[in-house]
């Protein structure tokens, strides 16, 4: 493993390993068992980030709070309403300290505030309260200090008794130094590179395969003419992470969202995972696909779709999560027994997102009968898409096929560097959508990848290029899989960058050839992916 991976991996256990001698409380899940008379009521405080009653929160010397959701639940139906209030508790946190020999610094309950007053409550013939927000502020912390926060209820209802125990949450929350350098494989620490400018670069992750911190692997070097000096920049302003998928449950016809396992994982672990990510300016993004069940963002009825977008809301601001990407494959709804395709259907969930996260930013793939009727917002129910979304770009992005670029046009007529063709979405300006879309291709494939840089060029000079949108629709790899050792090098350096950027090369057309520009831009390592094994390469799952 390389020094500027160590650098994080060392930060991270670092604070793990403060404050670790006490044992954590592993709280275990499914039906409680009774613990008490069968007369009485036993309850759990319970946090809904993970099922252990001891939590780590890593938060960066900026962060202004941290939001942490909790619910108390019964172990078994309460016979009448039950109401319990939260609270911060500084007397318990010191007895924790006590208890355990520690000396972590107790978080002042000033620094804690609660949704509803802190108000839990559990309708009879219910076992769980909705959750509640607990909002951690930072104000007056100190950097590099470890501190401890316990929550606690104050019980309401004389029917519930409880171990003791089993009514308390604690927190260590540690407040960060924000990293501002790495260290290559040889050399001097360096500054983490700024995102290259005048460019939006999109990334997918998969985290059945790799951490997402993948996406800082590779950078781009910028060198002008000399004697100006060469600078690095890092790449991915937008970073989608995979698998979430739309499930179906026949029994209640509800449309449920799906995080798959390992995208679970790295959510609840999002202090580790995506924090280190996001404060270099780089935006986190789901990606929700459709789960081959017959039902997706085309065929859900009114009442399907606000409970859709409640789960999704649900996530995205339990997380801390900075938007979605909406990419659908509408291959997938030929179910029997399920509802046809409509219209109207995936507009108004759009315009549903949009309206239950007006802060966050909500993108979506064009591509096939899911999205072809975009153009025409009287067929969209009256929805102008374009008017909802930040951004869009073609899905057309395979290994196997010669790289596309599509720019909309409102006849929907022959592409010159594709062999597809999209109709502009209504509403959305033509700088808010990307029209490459680069695939990652075999290093052996040089058929099909080495057109793709002249074709860009080409797409560029003759002034098709509209915005600033450069994707990269199949997901990062490492180094490890034979025949791909070179595959996200060439893909990111060898034929897209240079030849997208305003100032990389053009096309001379008189002579046929590519034209340098006054930039030239190289693969700027941030970290070395090894090439001789899975488990040499820091970037795979560590979970």
């Amino acid at each position: 493993m390389n020094n500027s991976f160590k650098y994080f991996a060392l930060l991270m256990l670092l604070v793990a390993m403060t404050g670790c001698t006490a044992d954590d409380i592993t709280q275990a899940g499914g039906t409680l068992p009774d613990e008490t008379p069968m007369s009485n009521i036993g309850g759990i405080l319970r946090s809904e980030r993970t099922l252990s009653n001891l939590i780590d929160i890593d938060l960066y010397e900026k962060d202004a709070e941290s939001t942490e959701y909790i619910n108390y639940t019964l172990t078994k139906p309460a016979t009448n309403a039950v109401t319990l209030k939260a609270t911060a508790n500084e007397t318990l946190a010191d007895a924790y300290n006590e208890r355990n020999n520690l000396e972590l610094k107790t978080l002042p309950t000033a620094n804690v505030r609660f949704e509803s007053s802190g108000t839990l409550t559990i309708a009879a013939g219910k076992q769980t309260s909705a959750p509640i927000k607990a909002t951690i502020s930072t104000e007056g912390l100190e950097v590099g200090t470890l501190y401890l926060l316990a929550l606690t209820v104050e019980k309401a209802a004389v029917d519930v008794k409880a171990q003791a125990e089993k009514q308390a949450l604690y927190y260590r929350i540690y407040i960060e130094k924000k990293a501002t350098t790495i260290e290559p494989n040889e050399g001097e620490p360096e500054d983490i590179p700024e995102l290259l400018p005048n460019l939006t670069s999109v990334f997918y992750v998969n985290t059945e395969t790799y951490q997402p911190y993948i996406a800082n692997a590779f950078g781009i070097t910028a060198m002008p003419p000399r004697p100006q000096p060469r600078k690095m920049y890092s790449m991915g302003n937008i970073i989608n992470l995979k698998r979430a998928t739309i499930n179906y449950d026949a029994s209640s016809q509800r449309v449920m969202f799906a995080l798959g396992t390992d995208l679970s994982y790295v959510l609840e672990h999002s202090n580790k995972y995506l924090r280190p990510i996001q404060v270099h300016d780089r935006k986190i993004c789901i990606c929700i696909e459709n789960g081959d069940q017959g039902i997706g963002f085309c065929n859900m009825n009114a009442t399907q779709i606000t409970d859709f977008v409640r789960q999704v809301k649900a996530v995205v601001e339990r997380y801390n999560l900075d938007g979605i990407n909406l990419w659908d494959e509408d291959s997938k709804y030929d179910k029997a027994g399920m509802p046809e395709m409509n219209t109207t259907s995936y507009p108004m969930l759009i315009k549903k997102l949009r309206e239950a996260l007006p802060d966050k930013l909500l993108t979506l793939v064009d591509k096939g009968n899911a999205t072809e009727y975009f153009y025409d917002a009287d067929k969209c129910g009256g929805i102008k898409v374009g008017s909802y979304i930040d951004y869009a770009w073609h899905g057309y992005v395979s290994p196997t096929e010669i790289l596309q670029v599509i720019n909309p046009n409102a006849e929907g007529s022959t592409q010159t560097y594709s062999k597809y063709v999209r109709k502009p979405i209504a509403g959305l300006d033509e700088s808010c959508y990307g029209s490459v879309n680069v695939p990652c291709y075999n290093d052996n494939d040089r058929e099909i990848r080495d057109p793709s840089s002249e074709i860009i060029a080409k797409w560029k000079t003759t002034g098709n290029k509209k915005s600033n949108i450069l994707v990269y629709g199949n997901d990062l790899i490492g180094q490890e899989y034979a025949g791909y050792e070179l595959a996200t090098k060439n893909m990111i350096s060898g034929y897209s960058v240079p030849y997208f950027m305003d100032d990389g090369y053009t096309w001379n057309f008189d002579s046929d050839t590519q034209k340098p520009g006054a930039i030239r831009y190289t693969l700027g390592k941030l970290y070395e992916i090894a090439d001789n094994g899975p488990d040499m390469n820091p970037f795979r799952k560590d979970w």
